[in-house]
C-alpha cells in the first residue's frame, strides 16, 4: 500500500507540471537540465516571469542580474535592450558570473532616452559596484547622453573587489551634450573603473579586445583607472575617434583617501588612434593623449599602435609635489601625433607633478613632432631614453639635463616601406644591432618575435629577422 500510494503521488505531480506548459515533457525538461545548472537566457521576446531557459528566457538583462548567483551563466540573444543593468551579486573565484552573447548574435544595450542619475556610481548602462568575479562579455553597449552636470558612462566599475573582466564589447555613442560649467561639468567616460575604498583595492582588472570609439568625452576619458586599482591588465583594444583621452591611469584625483594611485598593471597590444580635443568645446588647443599615465605607478606600456593622436603615450603627474614613476614604455609604434609629441614625459607646467624612472626603450617613432618632449620636473637620470628609433620630426624637445639618453637611431633607418607605414627593417638599415641590452627591453618585438635575433638588440619596435 505505501509502494502505491508514493507511484500515485509521483504521478499526480508529473500531471500538474506539465498542465503549466506549452510542451509539458520538455519545458520541465529545460528548466531541470539547463536554469537549475546555472545557464539562464535572455532575448528580446521573452519574458521575465519565465524560468530563463532556452526556450523560455527572460526579457531583461536586469532580471537576470537580480537572480544569478556564484558560477552562474546567462547567454544574451541579440537585439536591442533599453535598459541600465545594475549587478546585484558577485562570483567566486572558482565560480564566476558571466553575462554573454549567445553564439552569433550582437546584444546591445540600448540607452536613448535614459535619464543620467545624479548619482555617478548608478549612472552606466552596466554598473558594478563592490563587485568580483563578474565576466562582461560580446555586448555592444551604446546612446548614453546626458545634458546637465551628471556624468553618463557605458560601463561603471567602482568600489573595491577582484576578478572584473570585460572582454569583447563596443562602447560607442556615450556623450555628454552639457553646455554649462563645461571645464568642471561636462563629462562622460566609455568605461570607467574608480577604485573608491583606500583600504580595499579593485584588484585584477582585465579589459580586454573591447572597441571604444565614437564617444563625446569632454574633460573625460574612453577609458579610465582612477583610484585605488591594482593588477590591471588592458589589453588587444581598439580605442578611437574620441574626443579625449583614450586610455589613462590616474593618481591623486581624491578617488580614494588612501592608496589614490593606479599601479602594477599592463598596458599592452592596444591599437589607438584618431585622439584629439581639437573639436571638443572644452580646450582651446590639442592636449589629448592616445596612452596616458597621470600620476599612476610601477605601469608597463608596451607593444601598442598609436597614430593621429594629439599625444601618443605620456607619463607625467598633473598634481604638485606627486610622482609619477616607475613608468616603462617599450616596442610601442607611434607615429602621426603632430600637435604635442609622439611621446612625452614631465610636468606640463610649474605648477604640475614630477616624473621619475620613465623607461623609454625600443620604440619606433615616425613623423611625431617632436618624437620626444621632455617636460618639466623630470630632469634626471633615473629617465632613460635608449633602442629607439626617432625618424622624420625633430627627435628631442625641451631640458634633456640629466637624462640617460643613448643608442638611439636619428637618421633614416631604412625602412621597408615607409610610405605604406610599414616600420619593419630593410637589411641595410643602421638600426640593426644598434642597440643595447638592457633587462628591461622585453622579451618581445611589437611582432611578438623574440626581442634579440642575431647578433645583438635592433632599435626600434622591430626586430629584424
Amino acid at each position: 500500500m505505501k509502494k502505491k500510494k508514493t507511484f500515485f503521488l509521483l504521478v499526480v505531480f508529473i500531471i500538474a507540471i506539465s498542465a503549466f506548459s506549452d510542451n509539458p515533457g520538455q519545458a520541465a525538461d529545460i528548466k531541470v537540465s539547463e536554469s537549475e545548472n546555472g545557464v539562464y537566457y535572455v532575448a528580446v521576446d521573452g519574458n521575465d516571469n519565465n524560468p530563463g531557459t532556452l526556450k523560455l528566457p527572460w526579457r531583461t538583462i536586469q532580471k537576470a542580474a537580480d537572480n544569478v548567483s556564484a558560477g552562474d551563466v546567462v547567454y544574451v540573444r541579440g537585439g536591442s535592450y533599453h535598459e541600465k543593468v545594475k549587478m546585484k551579486a558577485s562570483g567566486l573565484a572558482d565560480g564566476y558570473i558571466t553575462f554573454q552573447n549567445y553564439e552569433g548574435e550582437i546584444p546591445v544595450i540600448n540607452g536613448e532616452g535614459l535619464v543620467p542619475a545624479r548619482n555617478d556610481n548608478e549612472n552606466a548602462l552596466i554598473i558594478m559596484n563592490n563587485k568580483s568575479y563578474i565576466k562582461i562579455k560580446g555586448f555592444h553597449i551604446t546612446n548614453f547622453v546626458s545634458d546637465n552636470e551628471y556624468v553618463p558612462a557605458g560601463i561603471r566599475v567602482t568600489g573595491s573587489g577582484t576578478g572584473i573582466e570585460i572582454l569583447d564589447c563596443k562602447v560607442y555613442g556615450i556623450k555628454t551634450t552639457y553646455t554649462g560649467n563645461i571645464e568642471d561639468d561636462r563629462n562622460a567616460h566609455g568605461i570607467a573603473v574608480y577604485g573608491t575604498n583606500g583600504n580595499k583595492p579593485l584588484d585584477n582588472l582585465i579589459i580586454d579586445s573591447c572597441e571604444i570609439y565614437d564617444n563625446i568625452l569632454g574633460t573625460s576619458e574612453a577609458v579610465v583607472l582612477n583610484g585605488n586599482v591594482v593588477n590591471f591588465k588592458v589589453t588587444n583594444n581598439k580605442v578611437h575617434d574620441n574626443d579625449n583621452i583614450g586610455i589613462d591611469f590616474i593618481g591623486f584625483e581624491g578617488t580614494a583617501d588612501s592608496n589614490d594611485q593606479v599601479r602594477d598593471g599592463i598596458c599592452s597590444g592596444n591599437e589607438v588612434w584618431n585622439i584629439s580635443s581639437v573639436n571638443n568645446g572644452v580646450y582651446e588647443d590639442a592636449c589629448a593623449g592616445g596612452i596616458y599615465v597621470d600620476g599612476g605607478r610601477n605601469i608597463l606600456i608596451e607593444r601598442n599602435k598609436i597614430w593621429n593622436c594629439d599625444i601618443g603615450i605620456e607619463a607625467a603627474s598633473e598634481h604638485k609635489g606627486r610622482t609619477t614613476e616607475i613608468i616603462t614604455i617599450r616596442n610601442n609604434l607611434v607615429y602621426g601625433c603632430k600637435a604635442v609629441a609622439g611621446i612625452a614625459f614631465g610636468g606640463y607646467d610649474r605648477e604640475r607633478g614630477n616624473a621619475e624612472n620613465i623607461k623609454i626603450f625600443n620604440n619606433t617613432l615616425y613623423d611625431n613632432k617632436p618624437n620626444i618632449l621632455i617636460q618639466q620636473h623630470c630632469q634626471s637620470d633615473t629617465n632613460v631614453i635608449k633602442n629607439n628609433i626617432l625618424y622624420k620630426g625633430t627627435a628631442f624637445s625641451g631640458n634633456v639635463k640629466n637624462i640617460a639618453i643613448s643608442h638611439n637611431i636619428t637618421e633614416d633607418p631604412k625602412f621597408v616601406n615607409e610610405k605604406e607605414k610599414d616600420f619593419h627593417l630593410l637589411p641595410i638599415s643602421p638600426a640593426i644591432d644598434a642597440g643595447v641590452y638592457d633587462l628591461l627591453i622585453g622579451e618581445f618585438d611589437l611582432d611578438n618575435n623574440a626581442r634579440i635575433i642575431g647578433g645583438g638588440v635592433d632599435c626600434g619596435t622591430y626586430e629584424s629577422y
